[in-house]
């Protein structure tokens, strides 16, 4: 399950295994299905990872 949060105005949606937060609910699960599964990050999920020191 992913966590919804509202970060400086923007909705994001973190992967609960690697706190990773995306845009997207649907990327964040994709996110969460793979780290649970494979214990580690997927280059081509984290790709849409938003990066925190650009918000």
């Amino acid at each position: 399950m992913t966590v919804k949060k509202i970060v400086k105005g923007k909705t994001l949606f973190f992967c609960e295994e690697c706190s990773l937060a995306y845009l997207e609910k649907a990327t964040a699960e994709k996110c969460q299905a793979w780290c649970s599964e494979h214990k580690s990050c997927n280059i081509e999920i984290i790709a849409n990872a938003v990066d925190m020191d650009e918000i």
